[in-house]
This record gives C-alpha cells, sequence and structure tokens, in this order.
C-alpha cells in the first residue's frame, strides 16, 4: 500500500478538514496572534521549566540538520522565541540564520537574546515563505 493509498492520510491535493463542530484551541491566525501576544510573555520559561522543550531535547531534535558548516544558510520557520534558533547557531553563523515567524510578540523576544542578534528576523507566515525556492540550505520547524 502506497502513500496515497493510506486511510491514514489524505490524498495529496486534498486537505483534511476538521469538523466544525470539533473544538480548536487556536481556529486562526488572528487568534494566534493573540494567543502569543499573551505566551510570548512566559513562553521560554514554560517549555523549558515544565520539560515541555529541553535544551537536550532540542539539540537532539536538530542531529538530522547535519549542522556541519557555519556557513549553511538556515530557516527557523515558526522560530518564535527563537529557542530551536539557539541551537542551530551553535554551529552555524548567527548572520546566516533567519528566523520567521508571525508573532511580533515572540521575534520581540527573539532579539533580545544575545546569540540571535545577527539573526535575519522576519514577521511572516509559514504557509507562504518569503523566500525564492531553494533559498536556504536547511528549515527547520520545531512544532513545539
Amino acid at each position: 500500500m502506497g502513500f496515497q493509498d493510506s486511510k491514514c492520510f489524505p490524498k495529496m491535493g486534498v486537505s483534511a478538514t476538521r469538523a466544525a463542530t470539533q473544538p480548536r484551541f487556536i481556529q486562526h491566525k488572528k487568534e494566534a496572534f493573540w494567543f502569543y501576544m499573551f505566551l510570548s510573555i512566559v513562553y521560554d520559561h514554560v517549555i523549558k521549566g515544565f520539560g515541555y522543550w529541553t535544551e537536550d531535547m532540542r539539540d537532539e531534535a536538530l542531529e538530522p540538520l547535519e549542522l556541519n558548516d557555519p556557513d549553511l544558510v538556515v530557516v527557523d520557520v515558526g522560530g518564535g522565541t527563537g529557542f530551536t534558533t539557539l541551537g542551530v547557531v551553535k554551529h552555524v553563523d548567527a548572520k546566516n540564520v533567519t528566523i520567521l515567524d508571525q508573532s511580533p510578540h515572540q521575534l520581540a523576544k527573539a532579539k533580545q537574546k544575545e546569540a540571535l542578534m545577527e539573526c535575519r528576523v522576519i514577521e511572516g507566515d509559514a504557509e507562504d515563505l518569503p523566500f525564492p525556492t531553494d533559498y536556504a540550505d536547511r528549515y527547520v520547524s520545531a512544532g513545539r
């Protein structure tokens, strides 16, 4: 059985829509804007403090990217406060790293981190990347 035939996944080009009666925490980008405005205040403390996304977990998750060259161009899609980006810049020059997120509040937190000062920071939509095809050597999205 191929991917297209799997009952677990929708066929390519056909979106799996959520039933209107099924509740969602965040339904639209406008709601996400307000959600992350408030969450950005405590975001880094929450994800690390409760062991939800630790530095060790982050670093292990980044290993398959083979960030073995400081000259790689990397985009952290949905980079938020830069927690995952901090793992990237351990191996890649910050000037070669872009953090993209829809939340200006999350990005404001990323800009305050010393190690990320040279990163390019873009407020943008992960569903409409503002880059040409094959812009970066690596793309990462931690999707916590």
